[in-house]
């Protein structure tokens, strides 16, 4: 019984001494940025899924991250198989290179204020297997990401200190017009 208490003790200091320390960081330290699940009907299996997860890591890892609707900064991603061809090997494999560009942007004021382009290869013996192969490449510690969610971040600080924090609210994400560029 003691044990319980001291554990419950122990719990309540540590909860509490995180709460005091997230009340006290600047904007600039937590930019809520919401992922969303990457855009491509003709990606078959879990792969959306795994690129999903590894962005949601890249920008976890970079303390970015949020899950809530109300974020007004989003990741958005769209695959594209630019090649699915066969070996002349037998038994047949399928080398398949996809692109996938990745968008941080402000879903208010609709900007893309930083994007990249990652092109990855895939081998395996099913074209639908070496296009999930060449995605599922994609780490979230890849210098690319890393480099997207600085910029990005460095552009929305600017962005919040200009307006002086005068945000509006966000509401559910409706990306579609970076795709109709």
């Amino acid at each position: 019984m003691k044990k319980i208490k001291l554990l419950i003790i122990a719990t309540l200091v540590l909860l509490t001494s995180f709460t005091v320390k997230a009340q006290d960081m600047s904007f600039e330290q937590m930019i809520p940025v919401r992922v969303l699940m990457p855009v491509n009907k003709d990606v078959k299996g879990d792969a959306l899924t795994v690129l999903y997860n590894r962005l949601n890591q890249a920008v976890t890892l970079n303390g970015l991250g949020s899950s809530t609707n109300e974020s007004r900064f989003l990741i958005v991603s769209s695959v594209t198989v630019l090649s699915n061809e066969a070996t002349a090997s037998v038994p047949v494999q399928y080398m398949a290179e996809v692109e996938v560009a990745v968008y941080f942007v402000d879903n208010i004021n609709k900007i893309i204020l930083s994007q990249e382009t990652i092109t990855k290869k895939g081998m395996d013996g099913t074209d639908d297997n070496a296009v999930g192969k060449a995605i599922k490449q994609i780490q979230a510690r890849d210098p690319k990401l890393k480099k997207l969610i600085k910029i990005g971040k460095e552009r929305a600080i600017q962005y919040y200190q200009a307006t002086e924090g005068k945000d509006e609210q966000a509401g559910e994400p409706d990306v579609s017009w970076i795709f109709e560029q």
